[in-house]
């Protein structure tokens, strides 16, 4: 039998039954069978259950470009890094000048420098680049990115 609330990660409300009748019949139809409990997911229960699994995000992803003046603003990034932050910089709209993206990318491998971390290209010509914050790892082999504590 298919079990809908493991599909759908909610409570089986039945597992108490199962536990009671352990000779209940199996069936291998996904239909609703006779005894089956109904479960309304606007319940309380079911709201209650969903915001305690649902883990709270705890770092940003921070997106960044050049404005009007095809300038950064990099003021304050330093301390978003430190909170383990992830910086991500999209240089494209300055392909056609040169001086000015290498000038910004300069900015961006200084700013990684002073906070110790690299700056990782993620593109071939170089113009979206990423910057992990502290405690991030980066797995360059199998190009996999989360926190430094995940094995």
């Amino acid at each position: 039998m298919v079990n809908l609330f493991r599909l759908l990660g909610l409570p089986n409300p039945n597992l108490k039954n199962n536990l009671e009748n352990d000779e209940m019949i199996q069936s291998n139809s996904p239909n609703p069978q006779a005894g089956d409990m109904i479960i309304h997911l606007s319940e309380n229960r079911i709201s209650e259950w969903t915001n305690k699994m649902i883990l709270t995000p705890t770092h940003k992803v921070i997106y960044l470009k050049p404005d009007n003046l095809r300038r950064l603003n990099l003021i304050g990034m330093d301390k978003e890094l430190i909170n383990g932050n992830l910086l991500l910089f999209n240089l494209k709209e300055l392909i056609h000048m040169p001086s000015q993206t290498a000038k910004c990318s300069r900015e961006i491998r200084q700013l990684a420098e002073n906070n110790g971390v690299n700056v990782f290209a993620l593109n071939e010509s170089d113009t979206l680049l990423m910057v992990p914050g502290l405690n991030m790892r980066v797995d360059t082999h199998r190009h996999i990115l989360g926190l430094s504590n995940i094995t």
